[in-house]
């Protein structure tokens, strides 16, 4: 049974989505869509699907799973795993305050983000990192690498900006 426009789901119209059930990618424009609203940040634990797109007013945490047919809206920062466009619609979006996740998805493409991991110092090295931190607070804020907010694809490959 496919969601009409006030649809609601159910346990017995449920559509499932994910990596598993998509056989090819296509891209058709999404004018309008059934949305979800979920209020409150997803704890690592939790998975939410939707036959449509997803809004979350707060935080996805790591551990946490977002998946749904159309777009993904989280009004907070991204750390968990979004898959938007989850029946292999490529002109879903993730759309974010911040994308700190370590692997985002739409449609049949993946993209891995790699994260910077900070080294462990020595003590003597200590006095050098506050003065630089010093330093890097004087810095205007053009000048610091941008937020990925955005994640949508172009040329098969998930562009963040």
């Amino acid at each position: 049974m496919e969601l009409g426009r006030h649809s609601i789901e159910t346990e017995e119209n449920k559509v499932e989505l994910g990596l598993h059930t998509i056989t090819h990618g296509f891209d058709k424009e999404i004018e309008e869509t059934v949305t979800k609203i979920i209020d409150g940040s997803l704890r690592s634990g939790k998975k939410v699907e939707f036959d449509g797109s997803l809004v979350i007013v707060g935080d996805v945490n790591a551990g946490a799973e977002v998946i749904a047919k159309e777009h993904i809206i989280v009004l907070g920062t991204l750390r968990g795993l979004a898959h938007a466009g989850a029946k292999g619609n490529r002109k879903a979006m993730i759309l974010t305050n911040e994308i700190d996740a370590a692997q985002i998805r739409i449609a049949d493409i993946i993209k891995e983000i790699e994260r910077k991991e900070k080294e462990e110092e020595p003590e003597e090295e200590e006095k050098k990192k506050k003065t630089k931190k010093k330093e890097e607070q004087e810095i205007p804020e053009h000048f610091e690498e941008p937020v990925k907010k955005r994640a949508y694809i172009k040329d098969n490959e998930i562009v963040l900006e």
